[in-house]
């Protein structure tokens, strides 16, 4: 919620306006009483619990910092779990709002590039090194005496286990480089993207090209002397060569790059189109496994730190962060691998020889390599489907009559459960939906349950050894039931092998259904009792389905949501690492959107990641930084794909006739 004009925190600053707002929270105009200044206040919202003793650790990294082209960190505090850091309040016209007004110069814009290499040099060389990983004409302000101030710095959460922080981060389409859209991997070099996006954009008067676009094939970059011939040819590739996709392929320091905008330090031959030979403009989408990154992201949609209390806002401009990146910075993973030789002598005469064919690359994203799902694409009947994590190379599974639902992998990636008609038994009667099992290539149909009423929503255990899934066949109410996969591989079959009930107690029998279980060897929070790692949504008395954790056998389940914050809910699954849950709300009627609560604070704050309406079935990618989801949102259900904060939905069906729905990501092969 945001703060109202005129409170007053921690006993001293007294809230005047908004500044900006974006995904990690609010940058407010705030009026110090004690020191009789206007200060700027950025808000850290829903931060995990643990992380104060880093915030604070950090923020007095921020405010040792003493340079005449940065702000001062004066301030930080915690209230009500939320971080809260103070700084100058730096008056003036950003130099994103004055290119609307004018033309700027090549003079000016050398000018600043000089000062903004000055103010970045002197973080990147702290110990440990400061990224501000946000850099873009609109966090530069210019001030009357013509220096020009580097502003919108946030806190991400620091991690010497991992290569950079992963909390805050602040992207632009345009101005960010690939590296930083996983939330992985960035380091001084990611700043110097941005420097070079961000003078590409005040020559030239035009955004370059966002970094996954190129990489994805989508976009080129336009040498800016083609858009302003009176860039000098030094600068013009100089620019070039900071905004190159690959970290290594760019100057070792900003330093280098501002003697290069200057014609002073030596740059690879340009080629024609104004790209470095070093440079692979549109590298194929396996690429993107390599960079570390998350998701193909355009701002929008969800909270950079996944918090925030009810429906997030409509998506505004990022706020920006600073990353403290660990001093043993891994090597980044090279992305280019070598090219075989053209010809290989398979027979001791020149005229016999072979042109080997490389082996495909594996496209991977989101720790994936395939997503299965349901279409009727090819017969008006739907049935299950594979195709890349990037929507490429669709493949058809199953082909027999009946419509397939709810294709689920299991945990070594070399089954799919799907629900299907389960036909009529001896006598007649219709079975309605059972449980099915196909191998990953389409052999080995079987029936997994035969029973009178409807099996659905099946999920397999982390370990493979049980299979939990919703079925109406007591009372014609929907219920938990499990079963054992040993049968699987028996030549009897599961058919014959008794389900057990678990959704009804001496003391407590409810309506249960969409089993979700809790990854494998993740700490959950104090409140699950240690057994207790199965979800399901419940209905008591027919009220709106809410989020409870249970053991796998007959107990009495503990509810998540103390406050009945969030009810209404339906294809309920978790985030890999434990701490969230994923689920579509049918917060009023006709509605229904993509949310996530956090299990450690009980969904007090929950997290809104679409805002189309029509969007359900989402699913974690294995590594947690990318969703899958259905959305009707083209009037039609497609396969779409977005960051973990909900940033940049992609269509990856796209097939405006059929239906293409219910994805589910392959695990690694190798987990």
């Amino acid at each position: 919620m945001a703060l109202e004009t005129g409170s007053i925190l921690s006993d001293r600053y007294r809230i005047e306006g908004q500044l900006g707002k974006g995904g990690m929270g609010t940058v407010y105009l705030a009026y110090d009483q004690t020191l009789d200044i206007k200060v700027a206040l950025k808000e850290n919202l829903n931060p995990n619990p643990e992380s104060a003793a880093q915030f604070k650790r950090e923020a007095k990294l921020l405010a040792s910092l003493r340079h005449p082209n940065l702000p001062r960190v004066t301030d930080h505090f915690i209230l009500d779990e939320i971080q809260y850091l103070v700084m100058d309040y730096i008056e003036g016209e950003d130099l994103q709002t004055l290119l609307t007004r004018k033309q700027t110069s090549v003079a000016e814009v050398l000018r600043w590039s000089d000062e903004v290499c000055d103010a970045l040099t002197f973080l990147h060389t702290r110990q440990p090194p400061v990224v501000h990983r946000d850099l873009k004409p609109g966090n530069l302000k210019l001030q009357p005496d013509g220096r020009v101030i580097l502003v919108d710095f946030g806190i991400a959460k620091a991690d010497t286990d991992k290569q950079t922080a992963t909390g805050a981060r602040g992207m632009t389409p345009g101005f960010s480089p690939p590296e930083q859209f996983g939330g992985s991997g960035t380091d001084p070099r990611s700043d110097q993207y941005a420097l070079g996006a961000t003078l590409y954009y005040l020559l030239t008067g035009k955004q370059p090209a966002n970094s996954i676009d190129r990489m994805l094939n989508q976009g080129e970059l336009t040498p800016p002397r083609e858009l302003n011939s009176e860039i000098p040819a030094y600068a013009e590739a100089a620019i070039i060569h900071a905004l190159a996709l690959r970290k290594d392929d760019r100057f070792p320091d900003v330093a280098a790059f501002k003697s290069a905008m200057h014609g002073g330090a030596d740059l690879p031959t340009v080629r024609a189109g104004g790209m470095p030979r070093a440079v692979r403009i549109g590298a194929p989408i396996a690429v993107l496994a390599a960079l570390g990154i998350a998701a193909v992201l355009t701002l929008g949609g969800g909270a950079l730190f996944g918090g925030g209390s009810g429906p997030a806002p409509e998506p505004t401009e990022p706020i920006a962060a600073i990353v403290v990146v660990p001093s043993d910075t891994p090597s980044p993973v090279p992305l280019i691998t070598p090219e075989p030789s053209e010809t290989v002598n398979i027979e001791p005469t020149p005229t016999e020889t072979t042109v080997p064919t490389a082996s495909p690359v594996p496209v991977v994203l989101g720790g994936s390599s395939k997503i299965a799902f349901v279409s009727d694409r090819t017969d008006d009947v739907l049935q299950i489907w594979t195709m890349n994590p990037d929507g490429t190379d669709p493949r058809q599974l199953t082909f027999d009559p009946g419509e397939k639902t709810q294709p689920k992998w299991s945990p070594d990636g070399s089954r799919l459960l799907y629900v299907a008609p389960g036909g009529t038994d001896d006598v007649g009667t219709n079975l309605g939906l059972d449980l099915w099992v196909i191998n990953s290539d389409g052999t080995g149909i079987a029936k997994v349950t035969s029973f009178n009423g409807d099996d659905i929503s099946p999920a397999w255990s982390p370990d493979g050894s049980l299979i939990a899934f919703t079925s109406n066949r007591a009372n014609n109410t929907p219920q938990v039931f499990i079963k054992e996969t040993a049968c699987l591989d028996t030549p009897e079959g599961c058919e014959n092998v008794r389900a057990r009930n678990i959704s009804c107690h001496t003391d407590f029998c409810a309506a249960e259904f969409s089993p979700a279980w809790a990854p494998a060897g993740v700490d959950l929070p104090s409140w699950v009792p240690g057994d207790y790692r199965l979800a399901v949504l419940e209905s008591i008395n027919n009220a709106p389905s809410e989020i409870f954790v249970r053991p796998p056998e007959v107990a009495v389940p503990v509810d998540f949501d103390r406050r009945d914050n969030v009810r209404n809910l339906a294809d309920l699954s978790w985030s890999p690492d434990g701490t969230r849950f994923l689920f579509t709300w049918f917060y009023k009627r006709g509605v229904n959107e993509i949310y996530t609560a956090r299990l450690v604070d009980r969904a007090a704050t929950f997290t809104q990641l679409t805002s189309t309406n029509g969007n359900k079935e989402p699913i974690f990618s294995p590594d947690g930084k990318m969703i899958a989801f259905t959305s009707t949102r083209a009037g039609k259900p497609d396969v779409y794909l977005m960051t973990a904060g909900g940033g940049n939905p992609t269509n990856l069906t796209n097939s405006p006739a059929t239906r293409d729905m219910q994805p589910d990501w392959r695990p690694p092969l190798d987990a």
